[in-house]
């Protein structure tokens, strides 16, 4: 009888902890020439279309805005290609691309408006020329003893050409991001040392950073509080479990 009840007790706290989890799960679609057709040329509902870079910094600030709507919109679809991921070949023919991020409004498998740079959630709810029903209430995650405060992931990619670690870091509080912090290590190789100046100014002048000299290259760092992370605007109501699946899709390693 004892062991009935025990094996009980612990089934509930499963299935307790897993619906917890669940919440924190992100309905963001990964887009490849394997599933394209099906999910974006077939789709029955309206689309927004994201093309990132793990390099490009307004596409990590739009990560919550984006979880934001595949979370309250059931009836928007919100999907995802990354630019260096493998088989899209496909798709890169498909769209034409020239900056990051750029995001695509589609209905009935038509592009009825393109987008290029950060833009906030009502913008691209009014792009996509549809005003859905909030599906799920917005209610602000409650204050947990246990719940996790920091969040790192990072990944190897290239920026115009010159590899790169990129690690962004997170600091919750209440269910909301508090603080977040982006570092770059740009590699310069020994062939293109003689161009090393002129890639440093125009990091410099690009004002998304603080740039500095490494001994492989530069370390671009960008704060909370920098001119360029408020100037995003960035949503800041995704949770750590939100935001950590949201980077794990884009490729990132986090912990």
């Amino acid at each position: 009888m004892k062991l009935k009840f025990f094996v009980a007790f612990y089934a509930i706290l499963f299935c307790a902890f897993t619906s917890a989890f669940a919440e924190e799960e992100i309905r963001i679609v990964k887009i490849n020439d394997s599933n394209f057709e099906a999910e974006i040329m077939n789709s029955k509902q309206p689309i927004i279309l994201e093309f990132s870079s793990t390099s490009c910094p307004p596409c990590l600030i739009m990560i919550p805005t984006l979880i934001s709507i595949a979370k309250n919109y059931e009836d928007i679809k919100v999907a995802s290609v990354g630019i260096d991921d493998p088989g899209i070949e496909k798709v890169k023919n498909t769209f034409n691309i020239t900056a990051f991020p750029t995001f695509f409004f589609i209905k009935d498998g038509k592009i009825i408006g393109r987008k290029i740079g950060a833009i906030k959630e009502n913008e691209m709810l009014a792009a996509l020329g549809y005003s859905p029903k909030v599906t799920k209430a917005q209610k602000k995650p409650k204050k947990s003893k246990n719940q996790k405060s920091n969040l790192v992931c990072s990944i190897d990619g290239q920026f115009n050409g010159l590899k790169n670690h990129v690690t962004i870091s997170f600091e919750f509080k209440n269910g909301e991001i508090k603080n977040v912090d982006l570092v770059t290590d740009v590699i310069i190789p020994p062939a293109l040392e003689e161009h090393r100046e002129a890639t440093k100014q125009r990091f410099i002048e690009s004002g998304k950073s603080e740039v500095t000299e490494t001994m492989t290259g530069f370390r671009l760092h960008t704060a909370n509080d920098s001119p360029f992370i408020k100037a995003m605007d960035m949503k800041r109501t995704s949770t750590y479990g939100e935001m950590k699946a949201g980077l794990e899709l884009q490729g990132f390693s986090c912990k």
